[in-house]
């Protein structure tokens, strides 16, 4: 009879659950054989005594008659004992799964009745077998007797039972295991990614980490995600990938953007696609065998996709459905709260740029002056190595370095000639003004810290404070430099901007009293001449440091 596949796993199944049933039985005195519901033995039936073997060897009644009872049962669904002619004792009885019958077992022994001496001497003359070899061997091996089948029948569906209720624990358990396993690994990508999700991280850094996440958790060769572009924006979408997609980038937008698009449910959950063909596309079709995919929405509108590509063993399914769902909610959130937070930080730019535009706007020979030294406090904070956040700070600190003049007279501001010496103390109260100011702006507290202090010297002659050395930020000292250089190369209503090589050499002359040394070093190893070139640029074109 051919073996099928449903066949065989279903031996495979009935051999692990009765295997460990077989040898104890045979401790017992009792031969166990696994039938399928074809009939057919699931393993070799063996022996279980000296004597069985003797006998069997002569003449195969056992197996014959064991194939005979395992038929009777399917047929009949009922247990039933048989006495054999040899003497054995034949027990056969149904295996039942969900109420269906899957198999049966048949147990043989040696019934003691084969000790009386007639029925021995006619066996063993039928057999052409040693009597007295065979009476001693019967002596040992004869353990129960034809009338304690039924009992032993009741022992046996007892023992049945018992191990499939076994094999069922044990195969609860390792589902169980299993799913914990997954529950685990869920838990952990979900923990991570909620941990990666700063409203200032970068999108496309974001999305490639939660990219990477289910390259190992989902067992799959190829992820890519894709976020649409910013209305409010005019950039592109972002496309980021990780692992093996053998697709170039506008036969994967294509794949993305259109044909797994245009799949998508209206309720915005995750899709699944196990056999993947594209009719228009037979590169497509060939590169591609499966993919799972989830929409990225913010207020019910898609702001991004999720995909899955090429399920490295088996096919993708629920659980993997399941799980997809859980990180496209939490890439969701992410890209909304960040388009958020950018929408915010535009108008916060846009309120901070209007503000010292305002100050600019009182004296025509310092306008465009706040963006300026924003811009070169921002370069130099770059050079020197600092971290995004710190130059986004120092960049602020810069553009409203002086805001503090809108508490100065406009008369002083403007005025042509040398300032006397209470103007001259009026126009040194700007950077209290301007921490006062911004004082009650929870967010700017880092950048107040420079505003108050850019007239700092390192020498201790700046003002207001009139600190110096150690106690100086580096903030204030950034910005310090970048004002004096602006003001230096710029026309005053007091005097025409000044040669670049003067005022490099001012910068370097005045290093260590003026300035800070390491600001100074930094400063003198730019391109100044390309510093110089961007500062020309439209005020409008000079954007605010990305944040962090």
């Amino acid at each position: 009879m051919p073996t099928t596949k449903s066949t065989s796993r279903t031996h495979s199944r009935l051999g692990a659950t009765f295997g460990p049933l077989r040898e104890h039985l045979r401790r017992l005195g009792l031969c166990l054989s696994i039938w399928d519901r074809q009939g057919e033995p699931v393993e070799r039936p063996a022996t279980c005594c000296e004597l069985c073997r003797t006998l069997s060897a002569r003449r195969g009644t056992c197996l014959r008659a064991a194939r005979r009872a395992a038929g009777r049962a399917l047929a009949q669904g009922q247990r039933s004992h048989v006495r054999l002619r040899n003497g054995g004792c034949l027990l056969a009885m149904p295996i039942y799964r969900r109420r269906r019958i899957v198999g049966v077992a048949v147990a043989c022994y040696p019934a003691r009745e084969m000790l009386d001496e007639e029925f021995l001497a006619r066996t063993c003359d039928r057999l052409g077998l040693d009597r007295q070899a065979v009476a001693a061997m019967a002596e040992h091996d004869c353990r129960y007797s034809a009338e304690e089948a039924e009992g032993l029948l009741d022992l046996l569906e007892w023992l049945l039972e018992r191990e499939q209720d076994q094999a069922v624990a044990k195969e609860e358990l390792a589902n169980l295991s299993a799913n914990l396993a997954v529950t685990y690994e869920e838990l952990s990508l979900l923990y991570s990614i909620s941990g990666s999700m700063s409203v200032t991280q970068d999108p496309p850094d974001f999305l490639h980490s939660v990219c990477e996440e289910l390259l190992e958790v989902m067992n799959i060769s190829g992820a890519a995600a894709i976020e649409y572009a910013h209305p409010s924006s005019g950039e592109r979408e972002t496309l980021v990938v990780a692992g093996e997609i053998d697709l170039d980038v506008p036969s994967l937008r294509k794949l993305m953007l259109k044909t797994i698009a245009s799949s998508l449910t209206g309720d915005d959950r995750a899709i699944l696609c196990n056999d993947f063909a594209d009719a228009d596309d037979p590169e497509l079709t060939r590169r591609i065998d499966n993919y799972i995919a989830v929409p990225l929405v913010s207020d019910d509108n898609r702001i991004g996709l999720l995909v899955g590509t090429n399920k490295v063993v088996g096919e993708f399914d629920s659980v993997d459905l399941k799980l997809l769902n859980s990180i496209g909610n939490q890439s969701s959130v992410f890209l909304a709260n960040n388009r958020l937070y950018a929408d915010l930080q535009d108008l916060l730019m846009g309120v901070l740029h209007a503000l010292t535009a305002t100050i600019d706007a009182k004296d025509p020979y310092t306008c465009g002056h706040s963006h300026r030294v924003a811009l070169i406090s921002k370069r130099i904070a770059e050079d020197m190595g600092l971290p995004a956040e710190k130059v986004r700070q120092i960049y602020l600190c810069g553009l409203l370095h002086d805001i503090g003049k809108i508490g100065v007279p406009e008369a002083v501001l403007t005025k042509p000639g040398r300032l006397t010496d209470d103007e001259y103390d009026k126009i040194r109260l700007h950077p209290s003004i301007g921490a006062r100011i911004l004082g009650g702006i929870r967010q700017l507290d880092e950048v107040i810290v420079g505003i108050l202090t850019h007239h700092e010297r390192p020498d201790g002659s700046g003002y207001p404070q009139g600190l110096s050395g150690d106690a100086l930020p580096l903030d204030g000292l950034i910005v310090g430099l970048a004002d004096s250089f602006d003001a230096m190369t710029s026309d005053r209503t007091y005097r025409k901007a000044l040669p670049l090589e003067q005022v490099i050499r001012e910068i370097r002359d005045h290093a260590g009293t003026q300035f800070d040394p390491r600001v100074v070093e930094t400063f003198l190893a730019m391109d100044v001449d390309a510093l110089m070139e961007e500062m020309r640029q439209s005020v409008t074109d000079v954007m605010p440091v990305e944040p962090a």
